[in-house]
């Protein structure tokens, strides 16, 4: 049976891997934390000074395709990254986040949500084995180019503002659908019920957010707020994404725009020539990296005018 097989009301949890008994790292330092009641923080790390973060983060791409798994995204910056993978056949999805810096420390994180149970042992040696599987040097850079070229992380998707809100909006809704529903049948028949905390919501948003930080996109639409903070000095825009309605496609008031789902974008410091040009109702198309999304809206930054 495959270390991570003996989950509890989760028998499929990461064992699309199927991969053969690995030698572990060595140097491989594994916590458990907090009460299983409500789902334990697995964390696996190790520090190999012959690795880039390009290319741990790549390699992992490799061994989460190798796996069936499906990828997320892939944020660097600086000096460190971070790249995410999804097994969506557990309820909520669980998510692997793996965490790399340029000193060479590699780390395996996953939360699970408080309904789901591991073999804490099984886990240990799965994280320890797939840590173990990092390759340095050149050695490394060309499975990790590999994975890349393989993944497609790191391209840029093209949408459209409206549209790319309205996707969004609708995954936002099923995501939390769950939550959203606790008690509710209870409270329309006798005027009480449950109510899902935080932790609920955040469980059910966690592999969305896997999902999307790091995505890059191209965005074609209109402007509704252009905005300067003198103080951080910052650049920043929010498209227009009213949708139209009827056989003539007339657009909704723009006054009615915070009502759907948000796309802001950060400009980069380079870009203030282009953001001088800009104000409310132009079209424009941008490039930019999530780095941030939440039940209402997603935000990108490093966002430059698209070639």
């Amino acid at each position: 049976m495959h270390p991570l097989t003996s989950l509890l009301k989760l028998p499929l949890l990461l064992c699309g891997l199927a991969l053969p008994v690995l030698a572990a790292d060595p140097s491989c330092d594994f916590q458990a934390v907090g009460d299983p009641r409500n789902g334990l923080l697995f964390i696996a790390r190790t520090q190999r000074s012959d690795l880039t973060v390009s290319s741990a983060l790549g390699q992992f791409q490799q061994i989460a395709l190798d796996g069936g798994y499906e990828l997320g995204g892939e944020l660097i910056q600086g000096n460190s990254g971070r790249l995410s993978f999804l097994q969506a056949s557990n309820s909520p999805a669980l998510v692997v986040w793996v965490d790399a810096d340029n000193s060479g420390n590699v780390s395996l994180t996953m939360q699970l949500a408080r309904n789901q149970k591991a073999d804490v042992a099984g886990v240990k040696t799965e994280f320890c084995s797939l840590l173990g599987k990092l390759k340095g040097g050149s050695e490394g850079d060309a499975v990790a180019a590999a994975a890349r070229s393989r993944s497609g992380l790191g391209r840029f998707i093209a949408v459209k503002a409206v549209q790319f809100s309205a996707d969004l909006s609708r995954e936002v809704k099923q995501a939390l659908r769950g939550p959203a529903a606790k008690g509710k049948l209870s409270r329309a028949l006798i005027g009480s019920g449950a109510y899902a905390g935080d932790g609920e919501y955040r469980e059910a948003f966690a592999p969305l957010q896997a999902k999307y930080l790091g995505r890059k996109y191209e965005i074609d639409g209109q402007l509704h707020v252009v905005s300067r903070d003198t103080l951080n000095r910052e650049m920043r825009i929010t498209f227009l994404v009213t949708p139209t309605r009827g056989l003539l496609g007339i657009r909704q008031d723009a006054e009615y725009n915070n009502l759907n789902f948000q796309i802001s974008c950060t400009l980069a410091s380079d870009q203030s020539l282009f953001f001088s040009t800009l104000s409310e109702g132009n079209w424009v198309k941008l490039v930019g990296t999530v780095t941030a999304i939440n039940p209402g809206g997603i935000e990108l930054t490093d966002c430059r005018q698209a070639n």
